[in-house]
């Protein structure tokens, strides 16, 4: 995912992001406590969705950022109470907390 960040009139910022993000499905709900999340954040989610088991190199290469950043999102997102790791590191999956659904 590439995220541009465009000046407009009034100092106002605005943000866009590809295909990825802006055509989610209807059948595609994510936790309501991503209303305030980033595109990132989002794009991230829709694929941990597709895939629990994916790896953050997967996602680094999927959205267009480096692993570092990836883990930064995993970080940001699992304080948020809204993804978890099941099984650590090396067997585990990523699952999205039910509760936040």
């Amino acid at each position: 995912m590439h995220v541009d960040w465009n000046k407009v009139e009034n100092e106002t910022i605005s943000q866009s992001a590809n295909h990825e993000v802006q055509s989610a499905k209807a059948g595609e709900e994510l936790p309501p406590k991503c209303k305030n999340c980033t595109l990132e954040e989002v794009a991230l989610l829709r694929i941990v969705q597709k895939n629990p088991s994916v790896t953050q190199k997967e996602i680094a290469a999927e959205i267009g950022k480096s692993e570092r950043t990836v883990k930064s999102i995993t970080i940001a997102l699992q304080e948020k109470n809204i993804l978890r790791r099941v099984n650590g590191k090396r067997n585990g999956y990523w699952e999205i907390v039910e509760d936040s659904i």
